[in-house]
């Protein structure tokens, strides 16, 4: 497994952003079966594409667990099937006469959160709720807002953060769904290997979003499930692939790595594992941090087992990322970066950090196959540059 954590001789701890290659995914491409026949071709190449991409239809069914009454379909990957669903559900309601009621959060991903002035503009209600200083939610809150209107309402609501890592409990959706009857559309990107029973779903969702890239798959590819009733109109038009969903010649290669890669995870996680390795490190650079220093999150409800992140107040993080990037370490600010500059993350702002320190932050994020040995290699790596800060 040391291929997917040493890459040209650099250590890589920005998995929250994009992962190697799974070496499953890696191991297939030399074998010169690249599935380059269009699936929906009659002929036998064709057939065989078909085939595969059925058969990770078949896997991804088998290893969510998924009942009957939802479809998968397949995307390029989270900020496409995620601008789908919303849309697409935006339009199917238009198209019947009425307007929607878009509930989501202040910490989700900007491909959810930059949605809000396009359904404005088309006259759809969005309303968004809150964190508290841990990026927790209200129930209540999501409730009441859920409630106050007559519309047709979706909820987005993103499991895992990101940039915090906190994790939000999937079992409320239970109750959301039952006492305000609306739509619920999860996203899904950070969960695969990241968090224990990833694969268990709550089936009170309406649809979920993953992205292959986020777990060792190819770039490019990602998949959606839906329920079969959930108000949906395709943004892709053209050859009515995927039962309509989203038309466009399927990427073979990039869907069947999604197997590959999923397999991969199955076959060596250790949750229990991951999360001792990654409480390690923690625990090295908390033991360096200056009195101001601190990691975000900590009294959150969950976190999942590879996320990091730290503020270090005073201190810039292009020139903290530079000092790790020159040390051979890549590592994240988990803010957004325009012209140069880095810009203070909606996210922490989000829970009540100033934008003087929002600035300052750094994000480290881990493969899921951690293991201690690393993890002890990996803190003195980290500690080394961090004590030159505090």
């Amino acid at each position: 497994m040391q291929l997917a954590r040493l890459i040209n001789n650099r250590y890589y701890f920005d998995y929250n952003a994009t992962s190697p290659l799974a070496e499953s995914v890696i191991n297939w491409f030399p074998n010169g079966d690249l599935l380059f026949a269009n699936p929906s071709s009659i002929h036998s190449s064709g057939k065989k594409s078909k085939r595969y991409i059925n058969d990770t239809k078949r896997f991804l069914n088998e290893t969510f667990k998924m009942p009957s009454g939802y479809k998968v379909f397949f995307h390029s990957g989270a900020t496409e099937g995620i601008n789908s669903l919303i849309k697409g559900f935006a339009q199917k309601t238009f198209a019947d006469g009425e307007r929607i009621h878009f509930v989501h959060s202040c910490v989700d991903h900007s491909c959810v959160y930059n949605l809000r002035a396009e359904l404005e503009l088309y006259g759809h209600e969005v309303s968004t709720f809150g964190v508290d200083e841990n990026g927790d939610y209200d129930i209540e809150e999501v409730i009441t807002l859920l409630k106050k209107s007559k519309k047709p309402t979706l909820l987005n609501f993103t499991w895992v953060n990101n940039e915090s890592g906190v994790v939000w409990n999937l079992d409320d959706l239970t109750r959301i769904k039952e006492e305000t009857n609306c739509f619920i559309h999860v996203d899904s990107v950070q969960s695969i290997g990241k968090i224990e029973e990833w694969n268990k779903l709550n089936f009170a969702a309406d649809a979920y979003t993953f992205s292959g890239h986020k777990f060792g798959a190819m770039k490019g590819v990602g998949f959606s499930f839906i329920r079969e009733d959930f108000p949906f109109c395709s943004m892709m038009r053209g050859g009515g692939q995927q039962e309509g969903m989203r038309s466009g010649t399927e990427n073979t290669n990039g869907i069947y790595s999604l197997k590959l890669a999923l397999e991969e995870i199955i076959s060596h996680q250790d949750y229990e594992r991951l999360f001792t390795a990654k409480k390690s490190i923690e625990d090295s650079i908390s033991n360096v941090l200056s009195s101001e220093a601190r990691i975000v999150s900590t009294k959150a409800k969950k976190r999942n087992g590879n996320t990091i992140y730290l503020i270090l107040p005073g201190r810039k993080a292009d020139v903290l990322i530079t000092a790790f990037d020159l040390a051979k370490m890549d590592v994240s600010s988990g803010s957004a970066c325009s012209s140069g500059a880095i810009l203070p993350s909606r996210v922490l702002l989000s829970m009540g950090i100033t934008e003087e320190d929002a600035k300052s932050a750094l994000r480290f994020s881990f493969s899921y196959s951690l293991t201690l040995e690393e993890a002890a290699e990996y803190s003195e790596k980290i500690t080394s540059i961090l004590k030159r800060f505090s």
